[in-house]
């Protein structure tokens, strides 16, 4: 048997064996700069490349638009992304959620100043709010469709990230920005500290952890079981804490079902 030939046959049964000769790329929604991300992220899929025996890189995007693109060209073999990025690239180019957040439906929040005077929803009518981007399904998305439903009107300013949005408001550049409630508890102690909730929306099933279709079925099982056992021990539960997550629980494709029944396409037009 040839060197040629047997290489050939080492390279298809690594393929029918579902093994990745590079390891998988697993992109982060950009929610935070890259470096306060992979600070964050890298320690918890070191230990479940580890639990499952596959090889994971980090990777992210410079902002929420420029990962959206990189979702669109399956840049990624697994991505974590929110509701919204879910229901258009779950259709094409057919990423698949396995696994999600245990126990933390996804709110959007508005947030203000501690020392704001504005009490309620209807107080900022009128005001200049800071939103992450126009596609951020629940910082943006979902907190401008209850103040549409209300008659509230804003002036909307997108700053690009929620980090920025939390910032902005802190320094009182805006009187209100939306964001999601997993970032202010995540965010610099006395950043968060400057900031308090004014309103939160509706609950939606929180952002999945999504497989590219090229990625074998039993790998995403594997991956599946890794992410779900963290909870179960104290190294696992650490590693959680560092992204503010309780644990990981299966998710399907069916579980976001909820979010494309709404009126998106609409809304979307309405606050770009």
């Amino acid at each position: 048997m040839t060197r040629i030939r047997l290489l050939g046959i080492c390279l298809l049964l690594g393929v029918a064996l579902g093994v990745h000769a590079e390891p998988l790329s697993v992109g982060i929604t950009p929610l935070k700069p890259a470096a306060k991300l992979a600070e964050e992220w890298t320690p918890l899929l070191d230990e479940v490349a580890k639990r499952s025996g596959l090889a994971l890189r980090f990777r992210t995007a410079t902002s929420i638009p420029a990962y959206g693109e990189r979702l669109d060209k399956g840049e990624y073999d697994i991505a974590y992304m929110n509701p919204y990025d879910y229901q258009v690239y779950s259709a094409s180019p057919g990423y698949r959620a396995f696994a999600r957040e245990r126990g933390q439906p996804l709110e959007g929040v508005l947030l203000v100043r501690k020392d704001s005077r504005i009490k309620e929803l209807r107080d900022i009518n009128g005001a200049r709010v800071s939103f992450p981007t126009p596609l951020a399904f629940a910082a943006s998305l979902l907190t401008q469709a209850e103040m549409l439903k209300q008659g509230i009107k804003v002036e909307a300013k997108y700053v690009q990230s929620h980090d920025s949005v939390l910032k902005s408001v802190a320094a009182g550049n805006f009187e209100a920005g939306g964001t999601i409630l997993k970032v202010l508890q995540t965010a610099d102690p006395a950043l968060a500290a400057d900031l308090r909730v004014l309103h939160k929306t509706a609950a939606y099933p929180s952002h999945p952890f999504a497989a590219h279709p090229r990625v074998p079925p039993e790998v995403v099982d594997k991956l599946r079981q890794a992410f779900n056992s963290l909870h179960n021990d104290d190294a696992g539960r650490k590693l959680l804490a560092g992204v503010a997550f309780k644990g990981f629980e299966p998710a399907a494709d069916r579980d976001y079902e909820d979010v494309r029944r709404l009126d998106l396409k609409k809304l979307v037009e309405a606050v770009k």
